[in-house]
Formats: C-alpha cells, structure tokens, sequence
C-alpha cells in the first residue's frame, strides 16, 4: 500500500510591514524581493553594444593551441581585411595591412558584335583660349613677371616646322609593347590598355564601368539598351575579381606596379576576408545598394563597411575638422568634415577632373600647332598620350611660363615609334586653368540615368526588410528592387545640397531662394539664418528638407540643381561648400559659425589624381581666400579680417591619390570597427537597411 503524500504546510501569513516573500507552491524556490531602481548598477541591455544584434556581429574567436600565445588570437586580424576604393581611372585594393595599395585600371574591353561610333566632343574655340591667356597675363603682372616678347609665335613656329625621328624598337626602351586579343573576347585591367585592336579601327571597345562619382549606367545603356545593369554590374565584378585575385608583382611603391599585379586571393576564400568600400562623399543610394550585392551576395564576402572620401582623407592627413577636395579622373568631390562627420549640405559634385584636363590640353596643343598633326582622341593610344603629356608638363605656377623645349613619343600598333621635339609657352597652364574655367573643356553635366525599368521602386519601400526569396523571385541574377532602383534617376538619387544651391543661386528665382533663406531680407521666422556650433540630426534633416522643396521649385523653373552646380568653377564650388558650414546659403555668421568657417577654410586638403598639379595648392588657395575676402567686406557688417584659405598637403611620402585609402586602412584597425560591419547573413535578410543601420553617414 503506497504511503501517503506528505501535506504541504504552508508558512503563515507575514505581518503586512515584512518584506519577507513567500515560496512557490511545491517548490522551496523564494523570488527575489523588488528592487529599488534607484540603487541598482548593473548596465546589462542599457547599452546598443549589448543587443543581439551587435553581439551576433563580432568576429568569433577560435580555441587556442599549444602554438599561441596567451592571448587570444582572432579569426579576422586586418590582413583578412580588404580596402576598395573604387575610381573612375582605378582601382587602388590592398590589405589593411598593406603599406601601399594595388593600383589596377579600371576599365575592361571588349569585343563587340554591332560596334556604335564614339561621338566626337566640341573642341575649344580661340576665343576661350584668349581669354584664359589674358587671365595668364593679369596673373603674372600680379607676381611681377615678365613674359617672354612673342613667346607664343616662337613656339608656334618652332613646332610647325618640326618633323619626326624614326626609333627602332630595340631603342625605345620604355616602350611596353601591344598586345593581341587572340581568341578572347574579353580583356580586363593593363592589358585592355595594351589592346592593340584599341588603337586601331575595330570591333574592340573600351568600356569604364565607373565614371563621374558613380556607375556608369548612362553610358552601358547606349550600347546595351535594357540589358545594361546585367552588363554594368557583371563588368564590375569581373575588373574586382581580376585586381583580388591576380598574382602579384614582385615590384612595389607609392604608385602601384605596373602589369597585371593583385592580391594573390583565390576565389575560394574570398568568405574568409571582409570589405571596407570607400566611396565618394555625394554617394548615390543606388549605386551603394548595387555594390553592396555584388560583394556580398554575388563575390561571397563575409562582412562589409562602407565609409566615405572625405572622412577618411581627413583621417589619413591626421586632421579633425578640413575641407576636403578630391580631384578625381571624370570627377571633383568637395565636402566639410568635421570632429568624424561629413556635414551633408557642404558637398558639392563636380562633373570634370583630370581626363577632361587632358582633352582640353590637347585642344591647346592643336591651336600651338602640335607637331603629331593625326592627334585623335577617340583612339587610346593618343588618349594616353595626351595623359602622359598632362601628368609631365600642365602646371599652374606662373613662374614656368615661358619657351621650353620638350620631346615625346608616339606609339601606335604596327609602326615604328615616332620621336617629336615640341616647344611650349604657356600651353601647360592654360590648360590646368581649365579647373577654374570647366566650360572651356565642354565637360558633360552630372548624367541623368535613363528609365530602363518599367518604374522605379517607390521611395516609402525602399526600407522594408527584403527576404532572399523575394529577391530571387524578382530577379535572381540582379537581386530584385536592387536592380529597378539602380535604374532611377541619378538627379532624384543624389540629393541636392545647400552648397549646391549656392553655387547657382544667381540663376533661382527669389520664391526659390526663400525656400532655403538665401537672403536676408526674404528670411522666415521658421527658418533660422544659422546652424548651432554642432551639427543635430533634427537640424540637418530640416535643411534636407527645404534643399529639396527649393530644387523640386528650381526644376518646375527649368533648372536641374544638381546637373547645374556639377559645372560650377573649382574655386566657386569650394567657396560655397565653405558658406554652407555655417547653415546658410550666404555663409552668415552666427552661433558658433565664424568659428567653424575659420577652422575649416584654413583646413583645405586636395587629395586625388588630379591633385598632383604643381601649383594647384597655391592657386586654389589664393582664389578662394580672394572670394572671401569680397563676401566679407567691412562694409557688410562682417568682421574686419575674412577668413583665409589655407591648403595642407598631404603627409610626406603619401601619393594624394591614396590619401584616403590609407586613411581607411588605418581606421580598419580600430576597436570601434568592431560593432561597424555588416554581414552577408544580415545583408540576405535586410539588405540595404542592414547598411542604413551600421553606417554612420546614412
């Protein structure tokens, strides 16, 4: 007969003035008394580094051995770590820990079954060279300098009397040679470059998936109509495949190796390594979104980190607060950085660089009466050329006016190279004036992207969590909404800024102006003239916001801000993205903005290509200090002494060009980098909210 079961016996009743609990029923479990809130330390889920989230995002760290050291050892050290920073003309890709990174063209060739001719740019008039000889002049009587008695005819009748020298090939020993496509039909990095059929009639075309700051939708659409984001985005892993997994050159330096040099990292562990991706301060939505799936989804990195130029420009020069100017290829990206943070209404986005230099360099040349007569620009071994001569000779010092005597080669596939002696005058600063004086050059505004798509992804789904299963359902090979937004318009994706405005605010209308209060006697009480000390976000959504309704106003007046301010002068544009760190249009100073203004106009670093001019320094900072002076007379209630415009070089033995790539490389070894990456798991699962969330300018 079983026994019974033991009757529980509950304790009595307490007093109501104890604290005392009570066990549970059946157990001998007692719950923990009420806490005083006031009294209590602990900080566990008070802080975002301890959500899941954020724990799920740091790096695991393997068992030790009996071959390591005490401490522990992580399974993503900054050699795992890749830094991108993708340009118009290159590619610079290297380790975290790399000194130097890997400089691979960007640019691809290939063969074509139903080629399309290239159109032929407007070349400048003798008008617009005479009038850049007479800035030349009013600025070499400013230094006291003498020109030369007909220094420009000398030259001109030196060089029309000059005829060639024939050189053996077994003499011309900095010739690399061309090369044959034989049976491929697609040639990636140096070698597209050496691509015999490119310097001669042929089905041969040289495509640069990067152009402008952006992806070169416009131009992949022209030759390859509805199927140009499939082309676009397949040649852009296809050039970051070949500069990751080449071999290596043995030859190292400041300046890349010359050849077919990578990293040496086969496909098969690309999951094993993490991506930091520079890219420009007026990024588009679009375009990062597209990256992003590329890397991740397509190349199969195991993590991401998107940052841009001029923050980590700032970073590498070793300075908080600057104003950065990146003079790229096809490009010129200004913006404001300061304590870490790009302030969104500085950036302007210029649409010329150092290849419409170029071109404009030889329009000079042709007016000079340039001894290689059959120059054609279209043809890529005179288009290197016309590179080659720009990096040797344009300056923009006045005291290197005057009769110097030159010589150059000219290569073409087939026939012997050509020696040419050339005399030149004030030829190479006419044409680095071409950056003060862009419509000169003609350049292209900022592009517009067609519609390839039906229609674009609405604006309030963009944000929405995007299962895998639904972007394979809309396209596998693109990633669905990824690709429909791509298509978007560029204007409508990159917004227009403050400093944007201001560089055509002589062009708006006075509604429009007052959107934005550009003026004072148009002001509004709900719009303040000045910004506080410290950028908020509150603030800097609202500026957003009338920036927008005054382009959305300026575009039914038939003015596009953004393709409008992509040709403003260097100098201006500068000049205006420094008036908008203090909040307004005109640059009033107020609340801790003449302060801020100061710090960063004497702040000015140039870092790009193009940023190799000799004298670029000087000129850009003698203008812009004139132009504030001007805005900032005495007579305007202003302070006696305007700001003055400083420029800092970069540091020694640093190439501008990779300013901020080692600037980024440096920032990949910080600890806070920790809590910054983004997942391939996140990216399947949230896709670009994932990178709204971890980054730090979106």
């Amino acid at each position: 007969m079983a026994p019974k079961a033991a009757k529980q016996v509950l304790p009595p009743n307490p007093p109501a003035d104890e604290t005392r609990t009570l066990p549970l029923a059946y157990t001998s479990f007692h719950p923990p008394p009420f806490v005083n809130a006031k009294n209590v330390s602990s900080s566990y889920l008070k802080t975002e580094a301890q959500t899941w989230v954020s724990r799920s995002h740091r790096p695991p760290k393997r068992p030790k051995t009996d071959d390591d050291d005490d401490a522990d050892t992580d399974v993503d050290p900054a050699s795992r770590r890749l830094v991108i920073h993708i340009g118009s003309e290159a590619i610079r890709i290297g380790r975290a820990t790399d000194l130097y990174p890997t400089v691979v063209p960007h640019v691809l060739a290939r063969k074509l079954p139903h080629p399309r001719a290239q159109q032929a740019r407007p070349h400048a008039t003798e008008a617009q060279l005479e009038m850049l000889r007479a800035e030349l002049r009013s600025i070499m009587r400013q230094y006291k300098l003498r020109p030369v008695s007909n220094g420009w005819q000398s030259a001109n009748s030196y060089n029309s009397s000059v005829e060639p020298e024939r050189v053996a090939a077994h003499n011309d020993v900095y010739h690399v040679g061309f090369v044959d496509e034989g049976d491929a039909s697609v040639v990636v990095g140096h070698e597209a470059l050496r691509l015999a059929s490119l310097s001669r009639p042929s089905a041969w075309r040289l495509f640069s998936p990067w152009t402008r700051g952006m992806l070169n939708v416009t131009g992949y659409a022209a030759e390859y109509g509805d199927a140009c984001i499939e082309a676009l985005l397949g040649d852009v892993q296809r050039i970051l495949t070949h500069a990751i997994s080449a071999e290596p050159s043995e030859a190292s330096g400041p300046a890349g190796a010359a050849g077919d040099a990578g990293l040496g990292i086969p496909t098969s562990e690309y999951g094993d390594y993490a991506v930091l991706l520079l890219v420009p301060d007026s990024f588009s939505r679009s375009d990062l979104r597209a990256l992003g799936h590329v890397l991740l989804r397509y190349m199969g990195f195991s993590a991401l980190h998107v940052q841009t130029e001029g923050l980590c420009a700032t970073f590498g020069a070793g300075l908080s607060a600057a104003c950065v100017v990146d003079v790229g290829a096809t490009s010129i990206g200004i913006s404001c950085v300061e304590e870490g943070l790009v302030l969104p209404e500085t950036r302007v986005a210029l649409s010329y660089g150092g290849q419409d230099m170029s071109r404009f360099f030889g329009d000079v040349l042709r007016g000079s009466s340039f001894p290689y007569t059959d120059l054609q620009e279209t043809r890529l071994a005179d288009a290197q050329l016309l590179q080659d001569l720009k990096e040797r000779f344009v300056t923009l010092q006045p005291s290197q006016v005057g009769l110097n005597l030159y010589d150059f080669m000219v290569r073409l596939p087939g026939e012997t190279a050509r020696k040419y002696a050339l005399r030149l005058y004030d030829e190479p600063i006419l044409a680095g004036l071409m950056l003060f004086h862009p419509d000169v050059a003609a350049p292209p505004p900022m592009p517009r992207r067609p519609l390839t798509c039906a229609q674009p992804a609405p604006a309030e789904e963009a944000d929405e969590p995007e299962p895998t299963a639904v972007l394979a359902a809309a396209n596998a090979s693109l990633g669905g909404d990824e690709a429909v937004e791509l298509c978007a318009s560029a204007v409508l994706d990159m917004a227009p800024t403050l400093a944007m405005l201001g560089c055509v605010s002589r062009r708006l209308s006075p509604q429009v102006a007052a959107l934005v209060d550009m003026r004072a006697d148009e002001a509004s009480e709900e719009a303040p003239r000045a910004a506080p000390a410290i950028p908020q976000t509150s603030a800097m959504a609202t500026q957003a916001a009338k920036c927008a309704s005054a382009a959305a106003q300026a575009a039914q007046d038939g003015i596009d801000v953004v393709q409008a301010a992509s040709l403003t002068p260097l100098d201006h544009a500068v000049f205006r993205s420094l008036l908008a760190s203090t909040g307004t249009v005109d640059g009033a100073l107020a609340h801790g903005g003449e302060e801020r203004l100061r710090r960063l106009a004497n702040n000015i670093v140039c870092t790009g290509g193009a940023a190799r001019i000799p004298g670029l320094s000087e000129a850009l900072e003698a203008r812009v200090s004139m132009l504030l002076a001007e805005h900032y007379a005495p007579a305007d209630g202003a302070p006696t002494t305007a700001p003055q415009a400083v420029v800092i070089p970069p540091p020694r033995n640093l190439d501008p060009a990779s300013l901020a790539w080692k600037g980024l490389a440096v920032m990949a070894h910080l600890d806070a980098m920790q809590e910054l990456w983004i997942q391939a798991s996140d990216w399947d699962t949230l896709g670009y909210r994932a990178l709204k969330e971890k980054s730090l300018f979106l």
